[in-house]
């Protein structure tokens, strides 16, 4: 069956069950839409959205799976509606936007029916886009994204609102690494998104090896620093993560500039850190490192 032919076959069913469900709902199968309402009383308000990640969902799925799937997505955005309703309580929702680095396939593993908004970034994390409401964070969604007319482009960027949250901290010597951590505050994750100013020391020679154990908490140090610095990063990463109420990757990464890959580290106790031979000591090289730890300290 073709891709055409599929996404007919999913327009069709949803044009079907969908006033069977949701009474007063009209899809659009021409525009691949379906308008939904919701409200209390007199305030009855309503939303057109796009069908498009429901279709996408459908056809990765056997015939007889589609009618649970579409229930659940339409109820969900009805949800989805009533909540973006709700947000506009706490004042401007635009500049409450605020992101998040969480490990890859994060927002896969724990979404509902309706897609988070979120940002890929490299092979092992995501940045995720929140609402702060009051002192939570709402997760949100490509459909109340488009409901609150957040993708407009003269909406502020949650990553650059985010960064600028951030903007102050300043890393803590920690058994020869730095910790950049505030309690309570998950949006530290993203110091690796900002490591131009948050990490400079990322984009000088080899870079820098890297954990994110919490959201709250980045760690780091040269990643010419020596097999020790390293496996002290490693046991202080393992132990941070561990019971964490804000975890976020218990592995190491080697970054340098735009290029992040993992670092092996052994589960033995204390954990041994699998330096490439690039990164393991040589005399020129610690020399180097030596003098460029001395011109940043002026």
């Amino acid at each position: 069956m073709t891709g055409t032919t599929n996404d007919s076959t999913v327009l069709k069913a949803i044009a079907d069950l969908a006033p069977l469900w949701l009474p007063g709902c009209v899809v659009d199968t021409a525009d691949r839409t379906v308008e939904v309402g919701w409200g209390r009383g007199a305030l009855q308000m309503s939303a057109v959205v796009g069908l498009g990640e429901i279709i996408d969902r459908c056809r990765q799925l056997p015939q007889q799976l589609w009618a649970e799937q579409i229930e659940a997505w339409l109820r969900a955005v009805v949800a989805e509606g009533e909540l973006a309703t709700e947000e506009h309580r706490f004042g401007d929702v635009a500049v409450r936007q605020r992101a998040m680095l969480l490990q890859r396939g994060w927002s896969a593993r724990t979404s509902g029916p309706v897609a988070d908004a979120l940002i890929p970034f490299g092979d092992h994390f995501e940045v995720v886009v929140f609402i702060g409401t009051g002192a939570d964070y709402r997760r949100l969604t490509v459909v109340r994204r488009s409901m609150l007319g957040l993708g407009d482009p003269d909406v502020p960027s949650p990553v650059q609102l985010t960064l600028e949250h951030i903007a102050d901290l300043r890393p803590v010597e920690h058994d020869g690494f730095s910790v950049l951590t505030r309690d309570d505050d998950p949006l530290v994750s993203m110091a690796i998104v900002d490591r131009e100013n948050l990490l400079p020391a990322a984009a000088i020679g080899l870079g820098v090896l890297v954990g994110v154990p919490r959201l709250s908490t980045v760690a780091f140090c040269a990643a010419d620093a020596g097999q020790e610095a390293a496996d002290r990063l490693a046991q202080y990463v393992a132990d941070t993560y561990r019971d964490a109420p804000d975890q976020c990757s218990p592995d190491l990464y080697w970054l340098q500039g735009d290029r992040m890959v993992q670092v092996p580290v052994t589960l033995a106790t204390p954990p041994t850190v699998m330096l490439p031979a690039a990164l393991l000591p040589s005399p020129r090289r610690t020399w180097l490192r030596h003098l460029w730890q001395q011109l940043f300290r002026r």
